[in-house]
């Protein structure tokens, strides 16, 4: 098994969040967590619209 950084190991949690969300249909949450994993990642912040 392969050591995972800290960062790497709320990505994978978040994973599984974003796609609960998803599963649930809940837009907001799903927005929420995708944006954050989106900053851990060094990603701009897309404006909304």
């Amino acid at each position: 098994m392969i050591d995972q950084s800290p960062r790497a190991t709320v990505i994978a949690s978040l994973a599984g969040t974003l796609s609960r969300a998803v599963a649930l249909g809940d837009e907001v949450a799903a927005r929420v967590v995708h944006e954050t994993i989106g900053r851990l990642l060094g990603l701009p912040v897309a404006p909304e619209g």
